[in-house]
């Protein structure tokens, strides 16, 4: 509608007779004045009715009701929003007959998580709700406007897929055509065969992990972002990536969203210009001296001591960010490439952000025949056509390369501070959770 005006848009429209249209949002009756708060897709507006006829024409409505309103905008210091519409005049344009399950004109929601999730048609309307996708948004856009600015090439892979990326037992097996494929755990075949053709690769999209978790740090269906670029130097070329990558979409998030994040009171993380360092193994015996906590025998880091790290890290490096390298040769993917200086252990860290890890980088093997060999270590065919046309890439030339997954979601999650990851999925999949 050309002359309908955003709620966004009244500072500009002081002085002015408007036509604005959304969806009711709370009405508030005192003796022969009503004000009236309409809701559209960029925020809040207030609008006083002073005629009893206009007045009557919201009895008996619900939240959500789509209405048109016209009147003059006025402005004070004193107001609530700063500006409002006054002597408005109201049209009904849907009518809602049904009351909401949930009340969402309230300024906080402040209900259970599965309340929230069980009726996410209406809590999404909640403004803090939207503020949420606003962000998430806001941070996606930032993460492909920094690889479009350094030259990588955005790519689309198959979800649908011959053989289990990641291996091991989390993966959806499909029927397709009387065959078993699988849904993709994540695109690194894909990511590592196009540098081969495009040298530097991202891609955004959905991964399917089938792990039987109920945790606020797991669920089936994850956004990812995944990175891969070749000619690498050393592997500290792929960490140079992701501290500037995390550093600038942090940034650029915080300026076009602040008035989003301020409205969920999101605090911004502290970060250096490096990163701290700390390997496994350190960290294992950190944990152990500062809390007693015993995992001086695992080959991974765990969500304890992810959550202890970054504590210590704020504390100590100030710092909310922290590299977790050296993770052991005996537990690395066929893909991986191993320590030069230290067989070992193999050229991976994890970034942790906020007690979470939110990205693997590693260094991968690009020579054919160790390739080969370091698939059949892991009692894989190499021959399996999952396999070999990956393998293909190879055989054919490809240059030193690396790169690393980042989970999008744990990242927006941590980034305002919400407690559970589901929050910031519109409508999350999990063990449990297939709708709405």
């Amino acid at each position: 509608m050309k002359n309908r005006v955003l709620g966004k848009d009244i500072p500009s429209s002081k002085g002015k007779e408007v036509i604005m249209q959304g969806f009711l949002h709370t009405i508030r009756k005192l003796g022969s004045i009503a004000f009236l708060i309409l809701r559209d897709r960029t925020g809040l507006t207030q609008i006083v009715l002073e005629n009893q006829a206009e007045i009557s024409k919201l009895d008996n409505l619900y939240t959500g009701t789509v209405i048109e309103v016209k009147g003059k905008i006025v402005s004070s210091s004193k107001l609530k929003f700063g500006f409002e519409m006054q002597n408005a005049k109201v049209t009904v344009l849907h009518k809602v007959s049904y009351p909401n399950p949930v009340d969402i004109s309230k300024e906080n929601l402040n209900v259970e998580l599965d309340t929230l999730l069980d009726n996410r048609i209406v809590t999404l309307r909640h403004p803090k709700q939207q503020a949420i996708f606003h962000i998430a948004a806001i941070a996606e856009k930032q993460m492909r406007e920094y690889f479009y600015a350094n030259d990588f090439t955005q790519i689309n892979s198959p979800k649908i897929i011959a053989f289990p990326t990641e291996g091991g037992s989390e993966v959806f097996e499909v029927n397709y055509f009387n065959r078993k494929v699988y849904l993709a755990q994540s695109p690194q075949f894909y990511k590592q065969i196009m540098v081969g053709v495009f040298e530097k690769v991202f891609e955004i999209g959905r991964a399917y992990r089938a792990e039987n978790s109920n945790t606020t740090r797991h669920i089936s269906e994850i956004l990812m972002l995944d990175v891969e670029m070749g000619f690498i130097e050393t592997f500290e070329d792929i960490f140079d990536v992701a501290e500037t990558f995390l550093k600038q979409v942090i940034t650029s998030t915080w300026k076009e969203g602040k008035n989003y994040l301020d409205i969920l009171q999101a605090v911004k993380p502290v970060l250096t210009t490096k990163f701290p360092r700390i390997t496994v193994k350190e960290l294992h015996e950190l944990m152990f001296k500062e809390t007693n906590e015993d995992h001086l025998g695992e080959r991974d880091v765990t969500p304890s001591e992810e959550k202890f790290i970054c504590e210590y890290s704020v504390k100590n490096w100030h710092c909310d960010a922290v590299f977790v390298t050296e993770f052991p040769w005996s537990d690395a993917k066929f893909y991986h490439y191993q320590n030069e200086k230290n067989p070992k252990v193999t050229d991976r860290a994890d970034l942790i952000f906020r007690g979470v890890e939110i990205a693997t980088i590693t260094r991968r093997e690009v020579n054919y025949e160790k390739l080969v060999s370091q698939i059949k270590s892991k009692g894989f065919d190499p021959e399996h056509p999952g396999l070999k046309y990956f393998l293909d890439a190879f055989k054919y030339g490809m240059p030193d390369e690396g790169g690393f997954g980042f989970g999008i979601t744990r990242f927006v999650q941590k980034l305002i501070g919400l407690s559970n990851i589901k929050e910031v999925e519109l409508f999350p999949r999990d063990v449990q959770r297939i709708t709405p």
